[in-house]
């Protein structure tokens, strides 16, 4: 209490103490320090008290928590005023931060003093207790700060385990992955070198035997080791063929084929491979769109798996090719591989088999993978008819049960409503036609090609010139000299023989040029590779390849000859 005149401070107290409460007098209101004891629950205050400044008493309240707001109980003299009025006059008096105010006018009885004080500490006991929840909360809020704290650190040290243990699992399935690699290019590297290691020897042996007997004269029965060395070296041609069908880099001539047209050309061929045992069915749809593929390639898959499924009936049985047409709509999953969205003709190959196990058919298209015993496949039937389908934008499907017999389908793209007819398959036995003094420029990095491309167009009777590289070739192609045509290896170093050719087109523009590859890889396609007036060939090539080629691009009035299938050079079956 803070009332330094009269007897007001003593009389108030001693009338608080009587009602059980406890209270203090100061001397004036620059004690702050008593002012702001929490034991203080109320400030009775007299007008008179104010006299000599409320700075103290500001002081203090300004420095109050921010829940608290000290009761303050102001005891004024009478007003003859109205009592409204005056209790505004007496709050203009108190400082601006007093905002809990209860105005007694004096004189006050004993009961309305207590009341007041009363009610004014029930209010600052509700100020405790908003501290005290506020507190509460604030430790809540703490505690759940920690703990979200502590889950935080264990939900990063949960991450950061789980972004280490996937680490180390992507560490494992890429060692994984490294030694599934390593594994089947050691099986690809074995099966190469077993197979090129028989053909080799089929090739260097027949060679070393007619070498011995020319140098001793014996010119009789050379014939038959010649033979022998030819097939092993087609062999290995057909051999490297499959490789580069499996990898996808073979050099494809895709064109609208009509399937069934083509199947039924095979058919004989497919009679007499597969046996008096088995029966043959075809089952074509009617009115089939063309498929976009290579006639040739297309042949010899088809004529692959209906060997493969003559070996898989030994006892005999039924083999059907069908035809059919496809739509793959967008988002469609293909099996467990994805094919585009499109139009598709697919050719499947059925037999009443043996059939294969889930574990055989994971493995089926894997190069040199085979189930025939050793000396009967190679394992790149299968490996070469995918990749032909996977080059040619379609795709490859095998399904089987044991005992039930086994399917694969090619799916090959679509060319639309145009329908182009196949030519009916012929035995070989066409004449090689001999040049007439036409100039022909070999460019060829290789020695040994080189030689074996200049001596096949001497023997027929072509004349050639030779250059070793782009550049040398390109200063023959400025000079004055005729030329009837360019004969080009892809892979030159330097300037390759693609851009050889548009190089030579602005000095000859209308010079046929016959590119020869053995592997390129921008050469797959030849439709997108080739321009006007120009073809390909693939090494190893023969003498009738060379001359047959040669002999259409010079003379371009003259159709070129049927395609041709050497039914003693039909693909061996994996």
């Amino acid at each position: 209490m803070c009332a330094p005149f009269g007897h007001d401070a003593s009389s108030a107290i001693a009338l608080l103490q009587n009602a059980g409460y406890a209270a203090k007098a100061l001397a004036g209101l620059s004690d702050v320090d008593a002012l702001l004891d929490e034991r203080v629950g109320a400030l009775l205050l007299t007008e008179e008290a104010l006299r000599h400044g409320d700075s103290g008493l500001t002081r203090a309240l300004e420095a109050q928590e921010p829940w608290a707001d000290l009761p303050i109980l102001f005891l004024t003299a009478p007003r003859s005023r109205s009592a409204s009025w005056q209790t505004e006059h007496v709050r203009f008096r108190l400082p601006s931060r007093a905002t809990n105010v209860i105005v007694l006018e004096r004189p006050i009885g004993a009961v309305s003093l207590v009341s007041a004080v009363a009610s004014a500490l029930r209010g600052r006991r509700k100020q405790y207790e908003i501290r005290d929840s506020i507190a509460a909360q604030k430790r809540a809020a703490d505690k759940l700060d920690e703990l979200v704290k502590e889950r935080t650190r264990d939900l990063e040290q949960a991450l950061l385990q789980l972004r280490e243990e996937v680490a180390e699992r992507e560490r494992a399935e890429e060692q994984l992955r490294q030694a599934q690699k390593m594994e089947a290019v050691g099986q690809l590297t074995g099966g190469i070198a077993h197979d090129f290691n028989n053909m080799l020897t089929g090739v260097m042996g027949s060679l070393d035997i007619i070498r011995r007997r020319i140098d001793s004269g014996r010119l009789d029965d050379l014939d038959r080791f010649m033979t022998a060395a030819s097939t092993s070296a087609q062999r290995a041609a057909n051999l490297t063929q499959r490789l580069l069908a499996f990898s996808r880099r073979q050099s494809l001539d895709p064109r609208a084929i009509d399937v069934n047209g083509l199947v039924r050309s095979l058919e004989e061929l497919m009679l007499r491979t597969i046996g008096e045992s088995i029966v043959l069915r075809l089952a074509l749809a009617e009115r089939l769109n063309s498929a976009v593929a290579d006639a040739n390639q297309l042949e010899s898959a088809i004529l692959n798996l209906a060997i493969n499924a003559r070996d898989a009936m030994p006892d005999g049985g039924a083999l059907t090719v069908e035809t059919r047409a496809v739509q793959i709509e967008p988002g469609e999953q293909f099996e467990d591989r994805d094919l585009p969205a499109g139009a598709y003709i697919v050719i499947t190959i059925t037999d009443t088999g043996v059939g294969m196990s889930k574990e055989t058919i994971k493995k089926v298209f894997d190069p040199f993978f085979t189930t025939k015993p050793i000396g009967q496949g190679t394992g790149l039937g299968l490996s070469m008819v995918y990749g032909f389908a996977k080059q040619s934008g379609g795709q490859a499907k095998v399904s089987s049960r044991v005992g039930q017999g086994t399917s694969v389908s090619l799916y090959l793209p679509s060319a639309g409503s145009s329908f182009v007819q196949a030519g009916a398959v012929q035995p070989v036995g066409q004449l090689i036609a001999d040049g007439d003094g036409e100039r022909v420029l070999i460019v060829e990095d290789e020695d040994a090609v080189r030689q074996v491309l200049r001596e096949a167009l001497n023997e027929l009777g072509y004349r050639t010139e030779e250059a070793a590289d782009g550049p040398a070739a390109l200063r023959l192609l400025t000079s004055e000299t005729r030329f009837d045509m360019m004969i080009s290896d892809v892979g030159l170093p330097g300037m390759n023989g693609r851009q050889l050719a548009d190089e030579a087109r602005v000095a000859r523009p209308s010079l046929p040029i016959l590119f020869v590859t053995g592997y390129a890889e921008n050469a797959e396609m030849r439709a997108g590779f080739l321009g006007a007036n120009m073809s390909m060939i693939t090494k190893p090539f023969t003498l009738e390849t060379v001359a047959e080629k040669v002999r259409s691009m010079l003379a371009v009035d003259t159709p070129p000859a049927s395609r041709t299938i050497d039914l003693d050079r039909a693909p061996r079956a994996d």
